[in-house]
């Protein structure tokens, strides 16, 4: 299968998500009474007017990814790249700049929530072919985690043209724009797991 690319993708920046993040920071309770409500929503207008959400995938099979042969077995895999561009980045440093800490924390927090939505848009399109064929997916994972090193990284834009989003990738295997992500998942009646102790164990 040849990659197929994704532009325009329609996502939701949940309010959900984003104090989700916060609260993980420990930032929540000591910005209340700082007019956060308003704030966060002020952020998800303008976060959802700077993102560009595009992602690109393949289907085919594990032992396709150079690099490793911890896939071989696999014989559906999906891999993808996908990103929200680097306009909201760019913003993100203009406040940083400016002093702005509160905003430039909250809109760097809103385009992580951005890009994980946009890789959830992409996973549930695996999805929906795999049902298609009677099929079920793993949860997706990204090099880095588990068995999969993220010296990888390097093999799945070898195999994939991510620079057909406007996604490349340095020596250090760090993504650019940052707010991108990448990631592979199983399809197959019985897909297996790709992180965690139980690595390639039925699910």
């Amino acid at each position: 299968m040849e990659p197929v690319l994704l532009g325009n993708i329609e996502i939701e920046i949940r309010e959900v998500e984003l104090l989700k993040i916060l609260g993980s920071m420990g930032r929540a309770e000591s910005w209340k009474g700082k007019g956060i409500e308003e704030k966060i929503e002020r952020v998800l207008d303008r976060a959802s007017n700077l993102i560009e959400p595009r992602g690109i995938y393949v289907i085919t099979e594990g032992r396709k990814l150079g690099g490793t042969d911890i896939f071989n077995s696999l014989e559906k895999m999906a891999f993808s790249v996908c990103t929200i561009g680097e306009r909201l980045e760019k913003e993100v440093g203009l406040l940083s700049r400016q002093d702005s800490i509160l905003e430039a924390v909250l809109l760097d927090s809103a385009g992580s929530v951005a890009a994980e939505e946009v890789a959830n848009y992409i996973e549930n399109k695996i999805a929906e072919i795999a049902t298609g064929e009677g099929k079920k997916i793993s949860p997706r994972a990204s090099p880095g985690y588990g068995e999969w090193k993220i010296a990888n990284q390097r093999n799945l834009f070898e195999l994939l043209p991510a620079d057909r989003i406007g996604v490349t990738l340095a020596s250090s295997m760090m993504m650019s724009p940052r707010k991108s992500i990448s990631f592979a998942i199983h399809i197959s009646e019985t897909p297996v797991r790709l992180r965690g102790k139980n690595f390639l164990e039925k699910l």
